[in-house]
């Protein structure tokens, strides 16, 4: 369940983004690696954000592993569906984001998996030139499991994350209970030489610290206006590869759609990992 991102699919989904690069954070920047790749959607905005989270397996003894977590991502504004089929070459990106870290991965029984993770890194928005210190923290419980001939996973998650503005006056911070769970179809498929299984999930998240996202007003630009998350809910599907496309640490494992909603908040997401 490690997460993983082949580069070339991810150059490919890069292209079909464009820009107007206005000073602008209609979704943050400084979220970009716990929001996940998507198309993201405020009161009157659109932002587009690609997330690359490359690990490495520092080491593995006994029943524990440990990871080296390496996640990027990338943002551009102003995105709409009906730019997909152009297959537009970005001007430029509007943010970009490096939080690396630790993971520890506990295989406490056969069936119950806890992780956790430390992150510590830097944000930027480029159309700004102004950047923040972000760090996140969290932990989880997958419990694995059969119903007749479904493999599934039940996923609990707890993470916080967080910012401040690295020379300048700006910081917030949010904290969130995840739960979900994955089900894979008892059929197997193949292309391009590739076997792959299709999978199902859905996946309801709970924010008991909330989640602020700051966006112009859409008369007038100077005016700010705030999109306040106090849960949401993300179903989609997967098809999860029998191995590897790429290298272990930058390769696929997985390959889907979702959509995620709350109130005056959606999002269309791109999946290139374990979804939940």
């Amino acid at each position: 369940m490690k997460h993983r991102l082949f580069t070339f699919l991810l150059f490919f989904v890069g292209t079909i983004f464009s820009i107007d690069a206005q000073e602008i954070e209609p979704v943050h920047y400084a979220y970009a690696n716990y929001l996940g790749s998507g198309i993201y959607r405020t009161t009157g905005q659109n932002a587009s954000l690609i997330s690359m989270p490359f690990s490495y397996e520092l080491g593995h003894k006994d029943k524990t592993s440990y990871d080296l977590r390496l996640p990027v991502s990338v943002g551009f504004f102003d995105f709409e569906l009906a730019d997909i089929p152009e297959l537009e070459l970005p001007d430029e990106v509007g943010t970009i984001t490096f939080t690396p870290g630790i993971a520890f991965n506990y295989q406490y029984s056969q069936n119950w998996l806890i992780e956790s993770y430390f992150d510590i890194g830097y944000g930027r928005n480029l159309t700004t030139n102004k950047g923040v210190n972000v760090h996140s923290v969290g932990v989880s419980a997958l419990y694995s499991f059969d119903i007749k001939n479904f493999d599934s996973i039940w996923a609990n998650r707890i993470y916080y994350a967080g910012y401040d503005g690295n020379g300048y006056d700006a910081n917030d911070s949010y904290a969130a209970v995840q739960l979900g769970i994955d089900t894979g179809l008892p059929v197997q498929y193949q292309i391009l030489g590739y076997q792959f299984q299709p999978r199902l999930f859905v996946t309801a998240f709970w924010y008991f610290s909330e989640v602020d996202f700051k966006l112009p007003g859409v008369q007038n630009f100077d005016e700010e206006k705030n999109v306040t998350l106090t849960n949401s809910l993300e179903f989609g599907f997967t098809l999860k590869f029998a191995k590897t496309i790429g290298y272990s640490w930058a390769g696929i494992d997985r390959l889907g759609l979702s959509y995620r909603y709350s109130k005056n908040f959606s999002a269309f997401r791109l999946l290139f990992s374990f979804p939940i």
